[in-house]
């Protein structure tokens, strides 16, 4: 079957056939106009075959319905109003899904020509009134005494998850590390700031300096094989950030500088790097698990999550042993007057 929405040619489904039409079906689509017993014209003469011409180039488009050979159905398409000038099916061929057919030519055309919105008049309670209402039109008001208004929105595509996810990775990481970081200088200079760094939430959770360093961690886990970077062997890090990884102790200091190595890191990383990110395919190790996922799964369901769940329990560590900080120090956003 052809394409009907990009070419001229016959489309057959059964012994049915659809075309554009020609001068020389006006005749036969002129019959069928006069012969519906519905939506019947009260001057006959109101419509001229200079205007069934007008609607095969000068003001839109028409198709006919050819059965054997025998035009059965039209459809005209008003390409400057953005309406259906015209539907009708010979009443000896209705209930062969013609009108559904020719209605479809019609409106893919008018989408095409750039219209977000088709128009259309028809008698009230006929069958045409109920045809377009279970087509999806909407109904609308009574145009005068007679005749109903229908509309039919051209549907929304809905875009497809951008390709490149550099913003949603990597300015989010760089920002939180910059909060983590500021809240381990808070801590630092708290009395009990050394202790801090071996405090747990609960028996069995990982304490501040572990935390934090995993947190940092993770926005590399996530950027570097979103960017194209093979991770090592151990599924963590690109080979070169596993061997710097190594020089920072669990301090204050080394945990500064291990949160400024992994912005760095970041800084480095440009937006072209993230090309086609979401569909790559990129493993990590989950505790003794191996997640397997594509980029952007991999991003917003399982790295970003991870990568809040380690900072959270830092800052819920120092929040439970008394450290004077709140939701601004976490996100740098909330002001609260008095706090």
């Amino acid at each position: 079957m052809t394409d009907h929405r990009n070419t001229t040619d016959l489309n057959t489904t059964s012994t049915l056939t659809f075309r554009l039409a020609t001068v020389a079906d006006i005749g036969a689509m002129s019959a069928i106009r006069l012969a519906v017993t519905e939506n019947r014209l009260r001057d006959p003469g109101r419509v001229t075959l200079a205007m069934y011409r007008d609607y095969m180039g000068r003001l839109g488009r028409s198709w006919v319905c050819e059965d054997d050979g025998v035009i059965a159905g039209f459809a005209s398409a008003d390409h400057v109003q953005g309406s259906i000038w015209a539907l009708f099916i010979d009443p000896a061929r209705e209930g062969q899904g013609i009108g559904k057919r020719l209605l479809a030519l019609a409106v893919d055309d008018l989408f095409q020509q750039g219209h977000e919105q088709i128009v259309l008049s028809t008698s009230a309670d006929t069958r045409a009134d109920i045809f377009y209402e279970s087509q999806g039109w909407e109904r609308g008001k009574m145009k005068d005494d007679i005749e109903v208004q229908y509309s039919l929105q051209r549907a929304r595509e809905v875009a497809p998850p951008a390709d490149n996810l550099y913003e949603a990775s990597v300015p989010v990481f760089r920002r939180y590390l910059g909060r983590l970081r500021a809240m381990l200088l808070l801590a630092e200079a708290d009395p009990q700031g050394p202790a801090l760094l071996q405090a747990r939430l609960a028996p069995g959770m990982l304490t501040l300096a572990v935390q934090a360093e995993v947190a940092a961690n993770f926005a590399v886990r996530a950027c570097a094989p979103l960017a194209g970077s093979a991770l090592s062997d151990s599924g963590a890090f690109p080979a070169s950030v596993l061997r710097e990884s190594g020089k920072f102790p669990p301090t204050y200091e080394g945990l500064g500088q291990r949160i400024d190595f992994v912005r760095g890191f970041l800084d480095a990383l440009t937006p072209a790097q993230f090309d086609g990110a979401a569909s790559r395919m990129i493993s990590d190790r989950a505790g003794e698990a191996v997640v397997t996922l594509a980029g952007q799964p991999f991003l917003l369901q399982y790295a970003l999550p991870n990568f809040f769940f380690h900072l959270t329990a830092a800052y819920a560590i120092l929040r439970h042993h008394g450290l004077a900080i709140g939701k601004a120090d976490f996100d740098g956003f909330h002001v609260y007057t008095g706090a």
